[in-house]
């Protein structure tokens, strides 16, 4: 923001209260917080920061993204966005009018009201400053000082276990890993991170280690005023590392009593995780190069050593097993491991329920494993089981979206879960995608625009499925060869190499050329008949070719590439559920009016879900077939 500006005031206008430092807009009638992005947030704050000045669009982008190139069409999303979240309408009227060829202009009337409670805040010494009255503790990773960059999972490793302990202490609000861990390696200062989790204190700390002897300081931090409240050093074995941990939550629980209605006690580990030290210590190796990276091959199989080690020490370790099966499923995915894998990996998610029945984790790696299987009813009842044991985990929210109602084209509960996600990790790329995703799906170009700049500004690669979701808005805006070449980025490469982009373009110019579809039509044809069985029949291409035939109005061959996904259900036993979401989309209604469709959900066993769980939106189910809800979807 311009030097001179507070960033700490008030701001209201119309029926608003903007408070900057709390990154909150609110309807001052109710009180009623209203959603907007951080980016959002920014540039309303800016706008209403200069009220009736004309500010050119460059203004406004350099103070919303400093120091970071952006498009302009960045800008004009998020002043789309600012304009729904008014009721402003599109062109904008009572508070953001747009200036053809200059700039944007806050036209209403802004009153800027001291904040009083920050202002005055007197200077409060550490040691005197108040704790928060909320009962609630985010946990953020603690920092390696070790010289040695292999012990760094130490300090993941004991926050994840207090994470763990601290949840079990009745009325104390934990974040999940994921929402925590979010922040890491990010420089964000710790109010803004509790806020955004909600959050009135934090727990920070660091790790340093020699040889088997290793230092531990925590600090907790008040939220409001970033003072930190109580501090203390450990020093330990790490065969004593259970025993650490249980005396690192007891120290805060002691001084979080107060707040905790006199409690002093956590539920201790009188169970630990696994006993054997050496097994543990390799699992928190595991499941830092698993975490903190990319999901290549090469860290996969690294991940998949390491934790084969650890459960060789224990074998009844319960984590490690939830977690080399979640790696194998992933392995098998990328065709790395062959399709055996998924077996194993079902077997490792049982092992860990038969171990541990109150493993989340392991409820969410079968579930997802059982909607491969096509299994809806069983994949179902195992989400909702992992949501019920572990409802602050984004993760499982997340995978429930993407792998148990998407497919089965509960549009409106797929967009509920992943809200409840990005609301859970605000900081976690993956929450957002996946509410971009399921506004793209739902045919809200906006929204997924909106989540899909969440995602660039949390700062993740444009990773796949992030270049197909951009291809779409587009494709539906018209602007094809743009669409074409970000598809291209996702193609596999032996398809690049069989001829595979001349192909896509051709057929994102028929989508603006009626003329020209018949000969798209015969190139992709041909495309696909030479593809792999294994490309043919996986992520992204056979959804890609469906969607790119129905598109063209070849339903023929659409309904070729179906039934080829139906035979691979009853050949193998699995598909690939991701492949099952965009038959949803408002595009392919042709497809689904073809009287083929009934028969391709029976064969993905939809229709016993269906009856149970209610029918996809838009539609009915009359006598065992699916029918168009009159006047359109209708909330699930």
């Amino acid at each position: 923001m311009p030097e001179g500006r507070r960033v700490d005031g008030v701001y209201e206008f119309g029926d608003f209260r903007l408070l900057a430092a709390q990154r909150r807009l609110m309807a001052r009638a109710d009180g009623r917080s209203i959603e907007l992005t951080p980016k959002a947030l920014d540039t309303l704050h800016f706008l209403v920061q200069h009220p009736g000045e004309l500010l050119d669009k460059s203004t406004v982008m350099a103070a919303v993204w400093p120091n970071v190139v952006v498009e302009e069409n960045n800008l004009n999303q998020v002043v789309s966005a600012l304009r729904r979240a008014l009721g402003d309408g599109s062109g904008g009227r009572r508070f953001i009018v747009t200036v053809p060829g200059r700039g944007y202009q806050f036209v209403a009337p802004v009153r800027e009201v001291r904040d009083e409670a920050v202002s005055a805040r007197p200077a409060v010494p550490a040691a005197q400053a108040p704790i928060s009255d909320q009962k609630s503790i985010a946990v953020l990773p603690f920092a390696s000082l070790s010289s040695d960059p292999e012990k760094d999972y130490f300090g993941d490793g004991i926050a994840e276990e207090l994470i763990h302990l601290l949840a079990r202490v009745p009325g104390l609000k934990v974040p999940a890993r994921t929402s925590s861990f979010a922040y890491k390696g990010r420089n964000v200062d710790v109010r803004q991170i509790a806020r955004e989790l909600g959050v009135g204190m934090l727990l920070e700390g660091s790790v340093r280690s020699s040889g088997d002897n290793i230092r531990v300081t925590a600090q907790l931090v008040d939220a409001e005023s970033g003072y930190h409240l109580w501090s203390q050093t450990f020093d330990r074995q790490f065969a004593d590392v259970f025993r650490l941990q249980d005396e690192l939550a007891g120290a805060i629980v002691h001084k979080l009593g107060p707040n905790l209605g006199g409690s002093s006690q956590p539920l201790l580990q009188d169970n630990p995780p696994t006993r054997n030290v050496e097994a543990y210590r390799l699992y928190l190796q595991a499941g830092t190069v698993f975490f903190s990276g990319g999901l290549t091959a090469d860290r996969l199989e690294r991940v998949g050593v390491l934790l084969e080690r650890s459960i060789v020490l224990d074998p009844d370790f319960a984590r490690a097993h939830a977690l080399r099966g979640l790696n194998l499923e992933i392995l098998a995915q990328l065709g790395v491991r062959s399709a055996s894998a998924f077996d194993e990996a079902m077997q490792e998610a049982e092992r860990a329920l038969a171990l541990d029945p109150q493993l989340a984790a392991a409820y969410t790696l079968q579930a997802t494993l059982q909607a491969a299987q096509a299994k809806w009813l069983e994949a179902d009842a195992s989400f909702r089981r992992a949501i019920a044991l572990d409802p602050s985990e984004p993760t499982v929210q997340m995978t429930y979206s993407v792998y148990g109602l998407a497919p089965t084209g509960r549009q409106c509960v797929a967009i509920a879960h992943a809200r409840r996600a990005f609301d859970l990790a605000p900081g976690a790329a993956g929450a957002a995608m996946t509410l971009a995703g399921a506004h793209g799906l739902a045919g809200d170009d906006e929204k997924m625009a909106e989540y899909l700049q969440v995602v660039s500004d949390l700062g993740a690669p444009p990773q796949a499925p992030v270049p197909i979701f951009y291809a779409e808005i587009a494709r539906r805006a018209g602007r094809n060869a743009e669409a074409a070449e970000l598809v291209k980025q996702v193609l596999p490469q032996v398809v690049r190499d069989a001829g595979g982009d001349e192909v896509v373009r051709l057929v994102y110019r028929a989508f603006g050329d009626s003329a020209s579809r018949a000969s798209a039509v015969a190139a992709l044809r041909a495309l696909y008949a030479g593809m792999d069985p294994h490309i043919a029949e996986g992520w992204p291409m056979a959804i890609l070719t469906l969607e790119w035939h129905a598109l063209l109005g070849a339903i023929d061959e659409a309904y070729d590439i179906a039934r080829r996904l139906v035979g691979q259900l009853q050949r193998t036993g699995r598909l690939t559920t991701i492949n099952l979401p965009p038959v949803w989309l408002p595009e392919l209604a042709a497809f689904r009016r073809d009287a083929r469709f009934q028969e391709f959900v029976a064969g993905l066993n939809l229709m016993k879900y269906w009856k149970a769980n209610g029918p996809p939106d838009g539609y009915l189910l009359e006598h065992g077939r699916l029918v168009e809800r009159p006047g359109g979807p209708a909330p699930s």
